[in-house]
């Protein structure tokens, strides 16, 4: 069974303040003592009707959307407001309609409103000089507002896509790291492993034909113990090895999650790090991004890399309050501490927002 809704899911709030706005014209048929009163009323209800279904957006949004037009047309010819037309207009910029048929309702919108100011003014002479400055502002604002709201959805859905492509990019990178590990365990500890088996059941034959022998077994199986305990120490260090891209798809959730807008440039150069280089500089990325969104009251936030000969230089950049809430215990001294184990420098300008610039030597890495 479907449960009803009255509004979407997420758009209770700005559905009912828009709802509010039908409420002043009713207030001024009360108390629908005409028969015109109350034909005005219904159309104002089945207007009201019509704007929450097309919340919806379904298979009768074009219709519901078109009905709204011609009580807004309506009104607008009847009492000489247009404002009714902003309902629509608005749904119209945020439907999922393709581009000729958006264009076509749009159209539609501009010729009805168009009509109802002409047969109002013409006509009916509804409009007083006092409501021509008004009139031109809601009719401006009718033919914009779809355009607008069609290009913040857009980027609305392009921001989404871009989430959703995150999230993949990051199950693909936990997949090919669990993958990597599989295969190490596979060749160097199964390898290991099936030798220590083989000498050991070696020794236990051995022990009761040729006991002289089995200490020098015993020996190679110590030596074989040791190499696979250093293999594992390695995979393990590798393991909690992080690559500056890995950060940068956590740091990405992050900004998204506190409203943040975040920009990367020449990302790619990361790559010129050591692999010990950029876990080491992961933490101090991470660290910092956590004091932007902590303590900054940014809304936009960047990361830019930039090689100069043997370094590569990383800006931290956002357009909030600057560092006036930063202090040494922020996670500063951990940024600083990182960045001398890095040979690297840090410097901190406070202008216009928070800038953070750091530079770090390159070098070969130690895995080659």
């Amino acid at each position: 069974m479907v449960k009803f809704r009255l509004f979407p899911r997420g758009e209770t709030l700005v559905s009912v303040i828009w709802m509010l706005f039908l409420v002043i014209p009713m207030i001024g048929l009360f108390p629908f003592d005409t028969l015109h009163k109350q034909f005005v009323g219904v159309l104002l209800a089945i207007f009201a009707l019509g704007y929450r279904n097309t919340l919806f957006r379904g298979d009768y949004f074009l219709y519901w959307l078109m009905l709204q037009f011609l009580i807004a047309g309506f009104y607008s010819v009847d009492l000489g407001y247009i404002y009714l037309f902003m309902f629509p207009a608005w749904q119209l910029g945020f439907s999922t309609l393709r581009k000729q048929l958006f264009s076509f309702m749009l159209a539609c919108q501009i010729s009805l409103m168009l009509l109802s100011l002409v047969f109002g003014v013409l006509i009916k002479a509804n409009f007083d000089k006092n409501q021509v400055v008004l009139t031109v502002i809601f009719a401006v604002f009718t033919v914009l507002a779809p355009l607008a709201g069609r290009e913040f959805y857009k980027q609305q859905e392009q921001r989404k896509q871009l989430y959703q492509a995150n999230q993949r990019m990051e199950s693909i990178i936990k997949d090919e790291e669990r993958n990597r590990i599989a295969r190490e365990l596979h060749d160097s500890l199964g390898q290991s492993l099936s030798v220590i088996t083989i000498k050991l059941e070696l020794a236990q034959k051995l022990l009761d034909k040729k006991p002289e022998s089995v200490s020098a077994e015993l020996q190679e199986i110590e030596g074989i113990s040791r190499s696979t305990l250093k293999t594992v120490r390695e995979i393990v260090s590798d393991i909690r090895r992080r690559s500056i891209s890995e950060e940068l798809i956590e740091i990405n959730q992050a900004l998204i999650a506190a409203n943040i807008i975040f920009t990367t440039e020449n990302e790619e150069l990361a790559s010129f790090l050591t692999s010990p280089q950029q876990t080491e500089f992961s933490s101090v990325l991470r660290e910092s991004i956590t004091n932007i969104i902590r303590h900054s009251k940014a809304s936009y936030c960047s990361v830019h890399f930039l090689k100069k000969g043997n370094q590569l230089e990383i800006t931290i950049a956002d357009n909030g309050i600057g560092a006036k809430n930063l202090v040494q215990g922020n996670g500063l001294l951990g940024i600083k501490e990182r960045m001398v184990r890095l040979g690297g420098t840090m410097v901190l300008n406070d202008k216009e927002g928070l800038l953070l610039d750091f530079t770090i030597p390159l070098k070969e890495d130690e895995d080659d």
